[in-house]
């Protein structure tokens, strides 16, 4: 499913509700079937991997200091949470993507 990536990103990083209504109107525009039964399945199954706000403890400037969405990508697809041949805007997959991850620590 090709939204599936977003919906465990949005779950892994504790992320808005409003990301549900946004993802939905998005699919409903590009004539791709998505409904709300989607983020409970795919939320079930991923972890969360950052406390970002509005309801978590970290910022998102926090989860860019240490790697950011490719430390992100690398966590979700070595856990089996993405489809990692899934193409990024550079053309390349979310595998290769998240292979120059690098973990840095964040002090706060």
């Amino acid at each position: 499913m090709p939204f599936e990536n977003a919906i465990a990103s949005v779950a892994a990083t504790g992320g808005s509700t409003n990301a549900v209504l946004h993802l939905l109107a998005i699919a409903r525009e590009a004539g791709v079937d998505l409904e709300i039964d989607d983020f409970q399945t795919v939320s079930e199954r991923t972890p969360l991997l950052a406390d970002l706000k509005p309801s978590g403890r970290f910022v998102a400037t926090d989860m860019h200091r240490a790697g950011g969405v490719p430390l992100l990508a690398q966590r979700l697809f070595s856990g089996g949470h993405l489809h990692a041949s899934t193409k990024t805007v550079t053309g390349f997959s979310l595998e290769e993507e998240s292979k120059s991850a690098v973990e840095l620590p964040v002090r706060k």
